[in-house]
């Protein structure tokens, strides 16, 4: 084959990839450099470098569908820098800052951008509109199947039904008797943990009670993992943790995905795995039970894979993400003594002592609670972007035309500490915000801007459960602890070591000091 049939069928292949298939290209690039590689050792010439530059070029040129989108040279050219970005653990942060250098829409790829409007949100996630999601979420070692990793919005809502059974109002209240019951028991861990000083990592003991909570809601309190009775001796946290990771971190590299989940690194998710399809398994000889689990077996419409795959997915993404939450709750909670006073203040006023029962009536109906739990998501959910793909014909966006394939989202992060949604001090911890009447008080609050659980027909059937535990968990804990920071305990270092990869990861220790409520009958 001699240079110039080579360069001939480059040039077709490219042409070929980039106009028939959406335009990110990791696959047609490797595919490309691989014809490179073909094309050295045939002609001995080292036409290496002049491909590399015929690509990287073309993304540059104005030919290119997306040129006229602003954005970093290197994002253009490769789609890694994204991947390093998001490795980095901090792409709510630098989205954020590239928002602020180029405007509302910045290109992050050779065939994605980010669109930093809440015009766009409708236009991108709502149901009548909503998109599919990306290659993203094309995981098909792990997820085949599973409803999280299903790109088609018309697969999704038919799995969707199947999920939606064991979240109707009658099932919400069996799961209220599990939370309760685990945050009592949560009470206890912390009473046992805690050092002689009196000082716990808060953050370990609710990471443990949400998995418990989420095995209790998924399988019944049948899991045996017991992680607040006999500690995580498994490492289930850090190893779900790690499978998140890799999932998004490589979301921007898909067609890596397959191989590199086979490492080692992914055995504990494995593990999890394995142990829900022994659960499903011995389900099927037994009466169906009232349980997440137990809908998915009834609707006989699932494989074994498929029910295994969306058990573990609903105990690892229900449990860390309550428990990141849930986690900033109480930090924003112990460093701001005014809004843990405003919220001590409301439950004594509510509540006689520490172990009454926490009655739904009664926790929807506090204002301030309320407050916190959302003014927690708000701040508490780092999340990165929520990836689709753009139809046939395009569309236009903040007045920008955008081909079809391109790959588009909208970051949470962005538009939770937004001036334009929330102000005033959208970066800082005001509960007051979402108070009634909080508009008359100068605050400018845009609650259709929480992006916390995703948006429109992808978004979390989960949702009432988690704000239903950060209600009873913020209650249970201000009822019967007096909480404070830990002597030496500090506060930046602890935020500045906050990664998200869709799953968020604290380096260090959550530091509280607990003593015991006695003022309940003065």
């Amino acid at each position: 084959m001699s240079s110039a049939q080579i360069w001939g069928f480059w040039g077709l292949l490219l042409a070929f990839s980039i106009h028939n298939y959406p335009i990110r290209g990791e696959l047609a690039l490797f595919l490309e450099l691989a014809l490179l590689v073909l094309g050295y050792f045939q002609s001995n010439e080292h036409s290496i470098p002049g491909g590399l530059l015929s690509i990287f070029g073309y993304r540059l040129s104005p030919f290119h569908p997306l040129a006229k989108i602003p954005g970093p040279i290197i994002n253009k050219i490769t789609s890694l820098r994204l991947a390093y970005i998001v490795y980095s653990g901090k792409r709510h942060v630098i989205l954020g800052e590239l928002h602020r250098r180029y405007g509302k829409i910045v290109r992050t790829g050779p065939g994605t951008i980010s669109v930093n409007s809440h015009a766009a949100v409708g236009r991108l996630y709502a149901d009548a509109l909503a998109m599919d999601k990306s290659s993203a979420y094309m995981a098909k070692t792990v997820g085949k199947g599973g409803l999280f990793f299903m790109q088609s919005r018309e697969k999704h809502r038919e799995r969707r039904k199947i999920w939606s059974n064991a979240f109707t109002p009658r099932m919400l209240k069996l799961y209220k008797t599990a939370v309760e019951r685990r945050t009592m028991q949560l009470v206890a861990t912390i009473r046992r943990r805690k050092d002689s000083q009196g000082v716990v990592n808060l953050l370990e003991c609710i990471q443990h009670w949400s998995y418990d909570v989420m095995g209790d809601i998924t399988f019944g309190g049948s899991t045996n993992l017991e992680l607040m009775a006999n500690g995580d001796t498994q490492d289930l946290v850090r190893c779900g943790q790690v499978g998140t990771t890799i999932f998004e971190v490589l979301g921007e590299v898909p067609s890596l995905f397959d191989i590199l989940w086979h490492l080692p690194v992914t055995e504990g998710f494995k593990r999890l795995e394995n142990h829900a399809r022994r659960l499903i398994l011995s389900r099927k000889t037994s009466e169906i039970q009232e349980d997440l689990a137990g809908h998915l077996l009834h609707s006989g419409e699932l494989t074994d894979r498929d029910l295994a795959m969306d058990s573990v997915l609903a105990i690892v993404a229900g449990s860390d993400t309550t428990s990141g939450i849930a986690a900033f709750m109480l930090y924003f909670l112990v460093c701001h003594p005014h809004a843990y006073k405003a919220l001590v203040e409301e439950l004594d006023g509510v509540f006689m002592d520490s172990d009454q029962p926490l009655f739904d009536e009664l926790l929807e109906k506090l204002p301030y609670l309320e407050a916190v739990v959302y003014e927690s998501l708000r701040l508490g959910s780092p999340l990165p972007g929520l990836p689709r793909v753009v139809p046939k014909g395009g569309l236009l966006i903040e007045g920008t035309y955008v081909p079809e394939g391109t790959i588009v989202g909208v970051p949470p992060h962005q538009q939770h500490t937004s001036e334009e949604n929330f102000s005033p001090d959208p970066q800082a911890f005001r509960p007051e915000r979402w108070l009634p009447g909080a508009s008359d008080a100068g605050w400018h609050t845009n609650r259709a801007a929480l992006m916390s659980f995703s948006y429109g027909p992808f978004g979390c059937l989960g949702r009432a459960v988690a704000i239903q535990e950060l209600r009873v968990l913020a209650a249970r804990l201000l009822l019967t602890f007096d909480l404070s920071p830990a002597p030496g305990f500090d506060q930046a270092a602890f935020l500045d070591g906050v990664v998200n990869f869709r799953t968020t990861i604290f380096r260090y220790p959550l530091s509280v000091l607990v003593k015991e409520r006695t003022d309940f009958k003065e």
